[in-house]
């Protein structure tokens, strides 16, 4: 193997503050990489990079496209972040943020005083149950970053 000066997966995993967000983060990458119905269209945002190294993230993206449909990210106090698209789901993501923080019973723009981006739907990992309560939500982020 050659020189890997980025931070591994598990980094990122870490950094989440709960054991269960931290199991959760590891369920959500297998998921996507071995359980999804598009985990052979799945691949690491960063190998497309020329140096191969993560800033802030493990960012998802489709084989099909180039936009990162999803990610696990050190900023905004360590959350999973869905990319919809700022162009054509600014107002689908407002939607599914709002169902989202009323499945998990928490309102996501209370946890983080950054503004929301356009596009993006953000969930705090320490609040969901079980990785079958976002499936359905990751698998429409990807559905929506191929359009």
């Amino acid at each position: 193997m050659g020189i890997h000066t980025g931070k591994s997966k598990q980094y990122y995993f870490n950094l989440f503050k709960t054991d269960k967000a931290k199991k959760l983060a590891k369920e959500i990458d297998e998921y996507l990489y071995n359980e999804s119905t598009y985990r052979t269209e799945v691949e690491d945002y960063h190998d497309r990079c020329k140096d191969g190294i993560r800033t802030d993230c493990i960012g998802y993206i489709s084989k099909k496209g180039s936009y990162k449909f999803a990610t696990l990210t050190s900023t905004r106090k360590v959350c999973f972040v869905l990319h919809l698209g700022k162009k054509l789901h600014e107002e689908t993501a407002k939607k599914m943020q709002k169902e989202i923080n009323q499945l998990l019973g928490r309102k996501y723009e209370k946890s983080d005083r950054i503004r929301l981006t356009p596009g993006e739907v953000y969930i705090r990992l320490e609040w969901v149950h079980d990785i079958e309560q976002i499936k359905p939500f990751i698998d429409k982020a990807y559905q929506l970053r191929l359009l």
